[in-house]
This record gives C-alpha cells, sequence and structure tokens, in this order.
C-alpha cells in the first residue's frame, strides 16, 4: 500500500493540475460573477480529471490491462453508429449548416461530439495496432477505419484536423522518444513501415487527384466547408463559424485581462437568463482564448505549467499512445472548447486520453545496463504483465 501511494502522487503534473484548481477557484471568487456556477464546475473538472489521471496510475501499478475494454466500447460505437444509417436515424440534428438531410450524428446526439469522438477513437485504435501487445490488433485496424468514414460523414474539420495531429504525433515522436535510460519503447510495426507507408498513401493520393482532374481537392474544399459549393477555400470562410465566438471571448478577457470573468461561466444573455445550478450550458470554441476569458494570464499562466508538466512526465515516460492522444485532444479543443467540460462531451475527450496513457505504460520494454545486455535477455517493465492479452480471451 505504501508503494502504490508513494506512486500516485509522484507525478509533477498532478501537482501543477491542483494549483491550476486552487487558483481558478480563488479568480472565480474575486470576480463575483456566478459564483456558485463556476466553483460547481470546478469541482467537477477536479474530482473528474483526477480521478482519471490517478486510475491510470493504479492501473499501472496494479499491472492491470483496461485496452480490451476500451476496444470494446470502440466497437459498440462504430456498431451503433453503422446501424443508424440504413435505419435513417443518423442524421436527426440539422444545424444552419446543414444541406440535405443533415450533418451525421450516429449513435451520439450531437454531430460536433461524433466527429472529435471519431477522431480520438480512431487514434487509440492506430495507436493499438502500431503498439499494443495484442494478438487481434486487425480488428483495431478496422474500427478505425470505419470511425474515420463516420468522422467523414460529419464533415468536422475539427476531427480531421485532430487525427493528422496525433497521427503525424505518434510517426514523430517514435524517433524522438525510442529509449531513456534502462527503459525502451517497444513497437509492433517498424518506423521504417510507418513512414513508408505515410509517403505511399501521400503518393497515391497525390497521384488519384491529378488523374481525376483535381477530385480529392474539390472534395476537400467541400469538406472544409461543410458541402458548400465552391472552388477556392480561403481562411475567412473556415473560421465563419467560429470567428463571432473567438472575438466575443477576446473582447472579454480584455476587459478582464488579470482574473477573467470566472471558471466555465458566459456573459451572453441566454446564459445570464436561463443557467441554474442544474443546467449551464456554455459555448466556447477556441480552449486558448477561453482559458484567458475564464482565468485571466493569472489562471493561464498555471493551465500551461500544468500542460507543460503533463507532457514532460509522458514524454519521460516514453508514453507515445498518450502523449498523441493529448496532443490530438488538445487539437479538438482548438475547434469545440471541451476541456473543462467532463459532464458534456468533455468527458469522452478525457476517457480517451486516459486510453491512451494506460496503452502507453503497456508499451516499454525494461533492459539491461549496457555491460550486461548480452548476458542478460531484455525483462518486461513493471506494467507490463508477464501474459500477453488478447481479444477473444
Amino acid at each position: 500500500m505504501a508503494k502504490l501511494r508513494q506512486s500516485l502522487f509522484r507525478p509533477r503534473y498532478l501537482g501543477a493540475l491542483a494549483a491550476f484548481v486552487v487558483v481558478a477557484g480563488i479568480l472565480s471568487v474575486m470576480t463575483n460573477y456566478y459564483v456558485h456556477i463556476a466553483l460547481l464546475k470546478l469541482v467537477n473538472f477536479g474530482m473528474g480529471s483526477f480521478a482519471m489521471l490517478l486510475g491510470a496510475r493504479i492501473i499501472a501499478v496494479r499491472r492491470s490491462d483496461l485496452t480490451p475494454w476500451f476496444v470494446a466500447m470502440v466497437l459498440a460505437v462504430v456498431l451503433l453508429g453503422l446501424a443508424t444509417i440504413p435505419l435513417g436515424i443518423g442524421y436527426n440534428f440539422r444545424g444552419s449548416t446543414a444541406r440535405a438531410q443533415g450533418l451525421f450524428n450516429g449513435p451520439f446526439y450531437h454531430s460536433n461530439c461524433m466527429g472529435p469522438m471519431s477522431s480520438l477513437m480512431a487514434l487509440l485504435m492506430a495507436s493499438v495496432v502500431v503498439f499494443g501487445p495484442y494478438r487481434n490488433r486487425w480488428l483495431c485496424g478496422s474500427l478505425g477505419l470505419c470511425l474515420l468514414y463516420m468522422m467523414f460523414l460529419t464533415k468536422s474539420r475539427t476531427g480531421l484536423g485532430s487525427f493528422v495531429v496525433g497521427f503525424l504525433s505518434i510517426v514523430f515522436l517514435t524517433f524522438v522518444l525510442k529509449r531513456r535510460h534502462l527503459i525502451q519503447l517497444r513497437m509492433r510495426i517498424s518506423r521504417s513501415a510507418l513512414v513508408s507507408c505515410l509517403l505511399l498513401g501521400g503518393i497515391l493520393a497525390a497521384g488519384y487527384n491529378v488523374a481525376s482532374n483535381q477530385a480529392l481537392t474539390r472534395a476537400a474544399i467541400a469538406f472544409a466547408q461543410k458541402g458548400k459549393e465552391s472552388e477556392t477555400l480561403s481562411v475567412d470562410d473556415v473560421l465563419e463559424s467560429r470567428q463571432g465566438i473567438i472575438d466575443y471571448m477576446w473582447a472579454n478577457f480584455m476587459a478582464s485581462p488579470w482574473i477573467g470573468i470566472g471558471f466555465e461561466v458566459s456573459t451572453h444573455p441566454y446564459f445570464q437568463q436561463n443557467a441554474t445550478l442544474f443546467n449551464a450550458p456554455i459555448e466556447k470554441g477556441f480552449l486558448p482564448v477561453a482559458v484567458l476569458e475564464e482565468t485571466g494570464i493569472i489562471g493561464t499562466t498555471f493551465f500551461v505549467i500544468f500542460l507543460l508538466a503533463f507532457a514532460v512526465s509522458l514524454a519521460l515516460e516514453l508514453n507515445v499512445p498518450g502523449l498523441s492522444l493529448l496532443f490530438a485532444f488538445l487539437a479538438v479543443n482548438c475547434g469545440e472548447a471541451m476541456f473543462f467540460s467532463l459532464g458534456g462531451h468533455g468527458g469522452y475527450g478525457w476517457l480517451m486520453m486516459t486510453a491512451g496513457i494506460m496503452l502507453g505504460q503497456r508499451c516499454i520494454v525494461r533492459v539491461q545496463p549496457r555491460e550486461r545486455r548480452l548476458d542478460q535477455p531484455r525483462t518486461l517493465a513493471p506494467a507490463i504483465p508477464h501474459l500477453q492479452p488478447s481479444f477473444n480471451g
């Protein structure tokens, strides 16, 4: 038990997260603006994030493996999502940007949830294929392709961008985080094979685009504009759905640059008229500006410290899946701010990121010092059980 307690609270990013929560709470009290709602949301975020991060540590210490459980959850999402297409219930949401039958939401209530979650789940499946110690990794590859197809149906630019960020992070980090001291990153697919597949895919896509008279280019423009017919793409068109919210949040930040307006609250009239202790939703489209608006320069400083400590800790542990999911989750929050919304679809994002962390804890091997490596074989790291699990039991 003493070993467990020592391992749980060893990461410095947990202290940085606690410091941010405390500072954000103090700043919210100082603003005197919907303090009760801000503190309730802060408690929800703090308890939820600590529970997930500490849970990942417990899983590592106890040498448990929850990856098959996460794969089963993703399988359920894929099967339900594909079933909604022939049943005609996958396009229930009809927003102002919908063109014909709406945007695909699958088993989720909203396409803005389906798109980013498909991206993070697909990235988790890709991580299992590249790093996972499982025999049935082909199942994860198939699930990843289905998730990318459903993400395309949602026309989610945020989802596509976050997947690209996460997948490129996997490729890049496998070359950077090879080995540290007596631990080494274990891969089931070689680095050269990863790069070769990436280059081959790019060459085939470019060749098809030329042969089909820029068909892929037109499809990309239509995807970026959510189905609008256009031959060109501008930054203004891409930012059209977010620029108004960003400008509104920036104006609030400039009005109170040091302490912000309060954690997870809004000055919008709709929020002021409808916010209660049980239901107080807000819409923040860009996480960096949202953090500045809500916690000011002071709170943002502590938040950046937490993110840096978190990323550095994962890098030192050679946790490439966890680090890639972290980068992808942050990329999602640049289009749909959900980092603090653990009661909403931000909880799914935290869950996928935690799943990546737990997978990464099983993707390292402990090697002997160089003078003894020729005489003694490699041994598994403490977080990796001696038995090789499989999805079929």
